[in-house]
């Protein structure tokens, strides 16, 4: 049974020089992603991806940051499979998600992210 669905959309000209803003990286990725995440060409479409899902997750599951959640408490795995943590996992095992399915496309200018939670 699908629980919560969550669309993102971001503008890739937003993240062109992520290189010199870490801080908003270091907020976004957790040491984890940016292991794996960063490690892919071009950096700032990976950090976008990531962006998009973890918004998109975020959605599906109805919080927001203003609802006291954290972008560390998403992380997303090398193969983009998202796993919670925190406030969010809490949040998911009282809505008894089983499973987060997720997939994105991107063109030159966009990426799109789609979570589905069962």
């Amino acid at each position: 049974m699908i629980k919560g669905i969550g669309v993102d959309i971001v503008n890739l000209d937003r993240f062109e020089n992520i290189d010199n803003d870490q801080d908003f990286v270091n907020q976004i990725l957790s040491d984890y992603e940016i292991s794996v995440v960063l490690t892919r060409n071009p950096k700032y479409v990976q950090v976008a991806k990531a962006f998009a899902l973890k918004e998109a997750t975020m959605k599906a599951l109805g919080t927001g940051l203003y609802y006291g959640s954290y972008w560390h408490d998403i992380e997303v795995s090398e193969f983009w499979e998202i796993k919670l943590s925190g406030f969010l996992k809490e949040i998911s095992d009282k809505m008894k998600i089983n499973k987060i399915n997720n997939s994105f496309a991107q063109t030159k200018n966009f990426v799109v992210a789609v979570v589905i939670l069962e």
